[in-house]
């Protein structure tokens, strides 16, 4: 049996590849994804340029062709607690039993890293 746990932002920034990379396949696949993109395309692009700029639904999709990997995004339902699956990006790049990167939606514009630990991995904490 497995827990779900969220790791830090640093860590699963690192897992998903560099920004720029991520912008430049963006701007490899304007055509494709143009259509997607709130607002001005090129505004959109020098936005997600700058550091302090998170990325959302373009940015996973990109970075899973970046990647070469499939990214699945969860969201917590509200009524049994349990993580239910929203979205799916790269999927042509699903590998026979390779988990995708998964990443939590919160709701409100944020994606943290799920990452998979055995029961062993962790210590409960008593109450």
């Amino acid at each position: 049996m497995t827990r779900t746990s969220l790791i830090t932002e640093s860590q699963g920034f690192q897992r998903m590849g560099d920004a720029s990379q991520v912008v430049d396949e963006l701007l490899k696949r304007r055509e494709e994804t143009e259509w997607f993109i709130e607002g001005d395309f090129d505004t959109y692009v020098k936005g997600i340029q700058q550091p302090y700029v998170w990325g959302g639904e373009p940015e996973l999709l990109m970075a899973s062709h970046v990647l070469k990997t499939a990214i699945s995004v969860f969201m917590i339902d509200r009524s049994s607690g349990g993580l239910v699956n929203v979205a799916n990006y790269g999927e042509e790049y699903q590998k026979d039993k390779e988990s995708p990167i998964k990443v939590l939606f919160h709701g409100y514009g944020h994606y943290d890293i799920l990452e998979a630990i055995s029961a062993q991995s962790y210590q409960k904490v008593e109450a």
